[in-house]
């Protein structure tokens, strides 16, 4: 129990890129994209639908609380500052209101947020003996399903205008969560805090820009705008091609 629930870290038996761990995350990113495309208008129709979303808050809530519960019993220093952190406090919102607003900036940062974090895992080295191996895999899950869920439940869409307006956001918050990252790390030498990926480059990615810090940042805005793109081109295709078929 002590290994299952203790802060272990032991990167060999973690997610490690193209071995089998990693092969697992990448199997959950696609169920978590399948389960709301396939079974989200049925749960809509249901006369207890809220029940179920007011179950998926709480469920949010009880994998943010342990995140950070574990980090803080074990002395690291732990703040909803990460962007899957921003994705978990925007469904949220978005799980009790319905809004539009929220899920323009939601179906990004979670979809997207979720797909980075599960096909190029960052665990911090814990193994699949403990329990934030799996939680990990959760709570990316989640925040893929829920944005899913309201695109295809709801029939919400995103534009192009916020499309580039959350690529904007990411611009202007970056440097803020720069800076936060820097304090943090001054007030806790000990810890190395780098929310966001935009202090240092991560361990698991050192390898191929070595020492090259501003080129780390470009190709990083730039494969997140991209994305974004992609996302914004791939979901609305989907939507015309639908409209097409039934007309």
């Amino acid at each position: 129990m002590a290994e299952f629930f203790g802060y272990v870290i032991d990167p060999q038996r973690g997610v490690r890129l193209f071995h089998w761990t990693h092969y697992m995350h990448i199997a959950f990113a696609m169920i978590a994209t399948y389960l709301p495309l396939r079974y989200a208008e049925a749960l809509h129709r249901r006369p207890d639908e809220h029940r179920v979303r007011n179950v998926a808050f709480w469920w949010l809530i009880a994998l943010e609380i342990i995140y950070h519960a574990h980090n803080w019993a074990a002395g690291e220093w732990s703040f909803p500052l990460h962007i899957c952190s921003f994705a978990v406090i925007m469904c949220l919102g978005l799980l009790k209101t319905n809004s539009q607003r929220i899920f323009e900036f939601v179906f990004f940062f979670g979809v997207l947020g979720g797909f980075m974090a599960l096909f190029v895992p960052f665990s911090y080295g814990f193994p699949y003996t403990n329990i934030r191996f799996y939680h990990f895999i959760l709570i990316h899950m989640t925040i893929i399903m829920i944005p899913l869920y309201y695109y295809k439940a709801y029939g919400f869409r995103v534009t192009l205008r916020a499309t580039y307006k959350t690529f904007v956001m990411v611009l202007l918050v970056a440097p803020v969560i720069y800076n936060i990252n820097r304090l943090l790390g001054r007030l806790n030498a000990t810890t190395n805090v780098n929310y966001w990926f935009v202090s240092d480059i991560p361990e698991h990615v050192s390898a191929i820009f070595g020492d090259n810090y501003l080129i780390y940042i470009a190709v990083l805005l730039s494969m997140i705008y991209i994305a974004q793109m992609i996302l914004y081109k791939v979901s609305n295709r989907i939507e015309r091609q639908r409209d097409h078929a039934e007309s």
